[in-house]
């Protein structure tokens, strides 16, 4: 599967949507998890890849753009500056730095409203202060279990 997603992420890289189909598929379905692992995706415009069940581990996404759709997990990534303006995304983060994340009015972490709410989760993660009062007005769940981190 290695060898999949380092073919994925290329063209990833390359914003090459032929590609990226003829790599993910059929070797990774849709709802299917796609495991990054160590991959440097700064800089990327995700918008035409469909990232649901996208899992990125110990990988650098500042600056990267539109990241979007659900489920979404980061692990131990750097998510600087990215741009989230307009985007729809459950994301599940956690031991991740998301400072100096933009977003506007359109930007939604939380799909529905109640207890069917799906929330994002960021635990233990960097987050801006206005970044965290936006987060915590829209319902997303933000757990810090080291006193030394500033959310």
């Amino acid at each position: 599967m290695n060898t999949i997603t380092r073919r994925i992420a290329a063209a990833i890289r390359a914003n090459d949507l032929p590609a990226y189909q003829r790599e993910r598929y059929p070797a990774i379905q849709e709802g299917e998890i796609a495991r990054f692992v160590d991959e440097d995706f700064s800089g990327v415009d995700f918008g035409q890849f469909v990232m649901g069940f996208f899992v990125f581990e110990n990988c650098n996404l500042d600056g990267a753009k539109y990241i979007y759709g659900q489920p979404i997990y980061f692990t131990d990534s750097s998510v600087r500056n990215v741009d989230f303006c307009g985007v729809k995304a459950i994301i599940e983060a956690k031991d991740c730095d998301f400072r100096g994340m933009k977003y506007d009015e359109k930007t939604q972490f939380v799909y529905d409203s109640g207890k069917l709410a799906a929330r994002s989760r960021f635990m233990n993660c960097r987050l801006d202060d206005e970044a965290q009062k936006f987060l915590m007005r829209q319902g997303v769940v933000i757990i810090s279990y080291d006193k030394h981190v500033k959310l």
